[in-house]
């Protein structure tokens, strides 16, 4: 009469594994593929790139959020000269809710791609996306392995183990 008992507490156990799995897995390589195009972005601003210092001219008001919650949000609207003295304008790639990181009139060190001065960021928006695509991709990592583990266990979980003590 035991393994009766036992063998429907099984089944429900291997499905929460699996139902537990994928909950971590599937979001979790969504938000690595995220992580790494935002770390590979970051890092394609620090090679080949040129430095110059800008100037906050405005802010450019937009939405950030889910469509259920979206509020305002303030991007810093950027001027500065390349190295042959054209002048570039460009809007930062980082948006922040209620008010932008920069106020207007605000010095910004701007890092900008040497082959296209239009591809441009404030610096300090690389050094965001570096650390936290690395952050990101370190946990999304992390939610990669747990699901793969549960989903491997799942599929163990149903037989016997091979080290249970006999009577």
């Amino acid at each position: 009469g035991r393994t009766l008992m036992a063998s429907p507490s099984r089944t429900t156990v291997r499905r929460f594994f699996g139902l537990l799995g994928w909950i971590l897995l599937l979001p979790s390589v969504l938000t690595a593929v995220g992580a790494a195009w935002m770390l590979a972005s970051g890092l394609g601003m620090l090679g080949g790139t040129h430095t110059a210092t800008g100037r906050v001219v405005a802010h450019h008001e937009g939405t950030v959020g889910a469509s259920h919650r979206r509020t305002l949000s303030r991007q810093s609207v950027v001027e500065f000269a390349t190295r042959d003295g054209r002048t570039q304008r460009f809007t930062d790639g980082v948006a922040r809710q209620g008010g932008a990181m920069h106020d207007i009139g605000e010095s910004v060190t701007v890092r900008y791609d040497a082959s296209d001065p239009s591809r441009a960021e404030i610096a300090s928006s690389t050094a965001v996306k570096v650390l936290g695509g690395s952050v990101l991709l370190l946990f999304s990592g992390v939610g990669v392995v747990a699901g793969w583990l549960l989903l491997r266990l799942r599929g163990k979980s149903g037989g016997t183990a091979p080290h249970a003590p006999r009577d």
